[in-house]
């Protein structure tokens, strides 16, 4: 069953009072079907019923379109054209079909005077853009005026989205306190999905939250705003009156429309009535319809797959997920102020919802358990660096091992040593301590030391880099400097002999410690 159909029925059961048998002759269904209507909570399962076609099919659209442009266009000019366009059924056929649409069109659609609690207009006001940050985002204003008091409903939104289009109606809706009989829209993507003439398919969400609120929506007619006409104007007195030479900002413009809603707007000599719409809606209050006992869930809810990084996209922004939910498909549910993330029904994740655009949201609790297992890696990683030196690094790597040292400690510490000397040096400086097995770190870094006093040269200032802090950890490959021998005239003096590292002051009960030069 359609979930307009639904709504509907009970529509009609529950306000109009009508008997079943009635509604079942005003909508043409079985008793039945009326019957299993009303007792269902929600709108039931829709049988998938064979769909007929017909050859007219492909150009109802067409035809549409010529008798919107050209009401009284005959059918056989109509029946000419799509011949030309590939048509090859029966003249009855398309006879038929403009008859039903012709006949259609002539009905009465909107009523022009409204009784207490019986009509309330809906519409969207475009209203630019506001800054958020650095970002610059579409503001609409969401308007409900009711057609009896002229009672007005505003509030700023930074998306036009269907969940959003039904929370605007249902803090409408609590603001007056009940609910309008029938709601009167402009043909909204959010409201209706297609329409040929008065044929209408609603969106089946919009016409569930119908049925939830027992509202009837109607819908004007193609081209005619006029129509709409008390929530035209009540657009034009907002940009008039409350927008016009307002300095607009995110989300102070909601709290400034409460005031002016409630202070202005509602308490005015309207030109119309002649009465000001807050003593009006005293009249209409008592006929407008109760609220439901449970309100409708509106958050915004989409299945989205992590990234490897942890993290999920979401109206411009990224916000994380525990890390072990990487590459997996979580649920995320959206509310005005908060995002929460979900496995199934297991909440997972909750940030504070941003409206800027690309922005970062991260919470540190979610990386907790996968820096840890980073570090491990990083080892792993430091060691294959290591182990790239050449083959005097796996036979010193043996002697580490031997010496019952902490390996992964004495191979960062020699990596750095590569990172400030050089890969030449720590090579050399590994050759010379292998002669006397002094194992360690610190001992390299003893041996480099004293190379370098007795060449003169003083100890390089460790390069940091706060920006990028993984910067900090590069090397720069060294080149090949024989070159410059060969172009060199004098030989190179002697470097002055290094001393016995087993005998400095590096003491061999504590290799971890870095000794004296």
């Amino acid at each position: 069953m359609e979930p307009q159909i639904w709504a509907e029925i009970k529509r009609l059961y529950e306000i109009e009072k009508l008997s079943i048998s009635e509604i079942a002759r005003q909508l043409l269904l079985d008793r039945k079907t009326v019957r299993k209507a009303l007792q269902a909570q929600t709108v039931p399962a829709e049988r998938i019923s064979r769909i007929r076609t017909s050859k007219l099919d492909a150009y109802k659209t067409y035809i549409g379109e010529r008798l919107a442009q050209y009401p009284r266009l005959p059918a056989t000019a109509v029946y000419e054209e799509i011949q030309r366009r590939g048509y090859t059924g029966k003249l009855r056929i398309l006879w038929q079909y403009i008859a039903g649409i012709r006949r259609k069109t002539t009905e009465a659609f909107v009523r022009i005077t409204s009784l207490p609690g019986e009509y309330g207009q809906v519409d969207w006001a475009h209203c630019g853009t506001v800054q958020i940050g650095t970002a610059v985002r579409k503001l609409s204003c969401f308007v409900m005026v009711l057609s009896y008091s002229r009672l007005l409903y505003l509030e700023f939104r930074l998306s036009q989205c269907l969940e959003d289009f039904i929370q605007c109606h249902i803090n409408a809706f609590r603001f007056f306190g009940g609910i309008p009989k029938k709601l009167l829209y402009d043909n909204l993507k959010t409201v209706v999905l297609s329409r040929l003439g008065t044929s209408i398919q609603f969106n089946q969400q919009f016409a569930a939250f119908a049925g939830s609120y027992l509202f009837e929506p109607v819908c004007c007619n193609p081209g005619r705003g006029n129509e709409k006409g008390i929530v035209e104007s009540g657009i034009k007195y907002i940009r008039s009156n409350f927008l016009m030479g307002r300095t607009i900002s995110w989300p102070l413009i909601n709290a400034d429309a409460l005031h002016w809603r409630d202070e202005i707007a509602n308490v005015r000599l309207h030109a119309s009535t002649h009465e000001r719409p807050c003593d009006r809606f005293e009249k209409e209050k008592p006929l407008l319809l109760p609220l439901p006992e449970h309100e409708y869930d509106a958050s915004i809810i989409r299945t989205l797959k992590a990234t490897s990084q942890a993290l999920i996209h979401f109206d411009g922004n990224t916000y994380s997920v525990p890390y072990a939910y990487a590459y997996k498909a979580v649920i995320l549910k959206a509310t005005c102020g908060d995002i929460v993330v979900r496995d199934g029904l297991t909440k997972i994740a909750q940030h504070r919802r941003s409206y800027e655009r690309g922005m970062v949201i991260e919470d540190p609790a979610h990386y907790a358990g996968l820096i840890a297992e980073k570090k491990k890696a990083f080892a792993s990683k430091l060691k294959d660096h290591f182990l790239g030196l050449g083959t005097v690094a796996q036979i010193y790597l043996d002697g580490l091992l031997s010496a019952e040292l902490h390996v992964p400690h004495h191979i960062a510490g020699i990596m750095e040593c590569v990172r400030l000397y050089g890969k030449t040096e720590v090579l050399q400086a590994i050759e010379h301590a292998l002669n006397y097995k002094a194992y360690g770190a610190p001992y390299l870094k003893n041996i480099i030391l004293q190379q370098r006093a007795a060449r003169g040269m003083k100890e390089p200032l460790p390069i940091i880099v706060t920006v990028k802090p993984a910067w900090t950890q590069l090397c720069v490959e060294e080149q090949d400097l024989s070159l410059y021998d060969e172009l060199c005239a004098e030989e190179p003096a002697e470097s002055a002999e290094i001393a016995d590292p087993a005998l400095s002051n590096v003491s061999a009960d504590a290799p971890q410690k870095e000794p004296s030069v």
